[in-house]
């Protein structure tokens, strides 16, 4: 328990041999910490100068003789409050140069690239995520839905579309034909419109942002590829757009 507790609060394992050896023997010289500890003499040296850097170790000289001591153990308090003091500091920093580096990311290359999500929990951490980045009003397109959607999520597909109001989320979705008037359609929120059962697909292709997703519901598990690239969204963007208006409301 003492020895994983030091170990969160950025001790390493050299550096907490030292200090316990310390609060075990009281004011010691080196030859004696380094017995009592195990550690090589090059390390021990190293971890004492760190301690000290900490504030949990002292010395003082005797007869042209260091004799290294341990703070109090109340001590690991006040070094906790410093590196909370620090971390709040850099954060700030951090904070500050964000619209920097945002501003870098625009100009440098497009992003590129195409994952793979399998089984139920990879589809809802598609969908978590997709909502996340469409928060306060973005909005999504889907063609060649199905059903497939809702027959895999089950109830999560109910929890998805509050979701999706909840966070002020449009949609518009080309069903089959024979999705109309079923109970997928009435659990759906947003814009539908439809096409004839025959161009109706298993596979549900989602486009949002930079991002196009092949969800592929009728397989064993169901899977989903995830491609980031900003000038395929697009062209796939200007493709549904022209399917809205050759569909059925």
């Amino acid at each position: 328990m003492v020895v994983e507790t030091l170990r969160k609060i950025g001790l390493t394992e050299s550096e907490i041999k030292v200090y316990l050896t310390l609060l075990d023997l009281g004011s010691s010289a080196t030859g004696q910490i380094i017995r009592k500890s195990g550690l090589h003499s090059s390390r021990t040296y190293e971890c004492l100068e760190k301690l000290q850097l900490k504030g949990l170790v002292s010395f003082v000289v005797k007869a042209n003789k260091k004799y290294f001591e341990a703070a109090s153990p109340e001590r690991i308090m006040d070094f906790m409050n410093e590196r909370q003091e620090e971390i709040e500091i850099v954060k700030k920093e951090v904070k500050d140069i964000i619209p920097e580096l945002n501003a870098r990311k625009k100009f440098g290359k497009p992003v590129q690239e195409a994952t793979i999500y399998s089984g139920y929990k990879g589809m809802k951490s598609i969908l978590e995520n997709m909502l996340e980045e469409l928060k306060s009003g973005g909005e999504y397109y889907v063609f060649g839905a199905d059903g497939g959607m809702r027959d895999v999520l089950g109830f999560y597909f109910k929890v998805y579309q509050k979701k999706k109001y909840k966070y002020n989320i449009r949609s518009k979705v080309i069903f089959g034909e024979r999705a109309r008037n079923t109970q997928l359609l009435k659990e759906y929120i947003g814009e539908a419109k439809f096409v004839a059962a025959e161009y109706s697909s298993p596979t549900d292709t989602f486009i949002y942002g930079d991002n196009i997703v092949l969800f592929i519901w009728n397989e064993k598990p169901p899977f989903a590829v995830l491609i980031r690239n900003r000038s395929t969204a697009e062209s796939y963007k200007n493709y549904f757009h022209l399917l809205w208006k050759a569909a059925n409301s």
